[in-house]
């Protein structure tokens, strides 16, 4: 299974220098920055690799939903049932689908709905957290 971060410019490389330093480096987990100087060649990178790895799993992260980078990697879901496509990128999605990766070669949609679920709970507006807990700014939420 590779993990593709994909997005415009430099966000998805430095998701993936983020992840080395807390995780640590992984060859499956490839990163894209699309559009850096209106260049499309990382976008034809990720379609080629795609195209040419049928038997390996993808699963691609890109950043806007409608966004161009999304909207490109869409065209991939037409001929390609080895890739799986989220949109909205963050952090805890991307540890969560590394960390994965490195016990499995696959992930079941069903496995996917459930880390895109609990990524989202990494969402939050802090001081609600802290009225909510009874908490001051120097107490640990978690």
């Amino acid at each position: 299974m590779k993990i593709v971060l994909i997005s415009h410019s430099n966000m998805a490389v430095g998701m993936k220098q983020t992840l080395n330093m807390i995780i640590g480096d992984d060859k499956n987990v490839l990163a894209f920055a699309a559009y850096v100087n209106g260049s499309t060649k990382e976008i034809d990178k990720v379609k080629d690799l795609v195209e040419t790895s049928k038997k390996e799993q993808f699963i691609i992260l890109t950043d806007l939903l409608g966004g161009s980078v999304n909207n490109e990697m869409m065209q991939l879901l037409e001929n390609n049932t080895n890739v799986k496509l989220v949109t909205g990128m963050n952090l805890p999605l991307a540890m969560q689908l590394q960390l994965k990766g490195s016990t499995s070669n696959s992930i079941s949609d069903e496995e996917l709905a459930t880390i895109i679920s609990e990524s989202k709970k990494s969402l939050a507006n802090v001081q609600n957290l802290l009225m909510e807990k009874g908490t001051n700014e120097n107490d640990q939420i978690l």
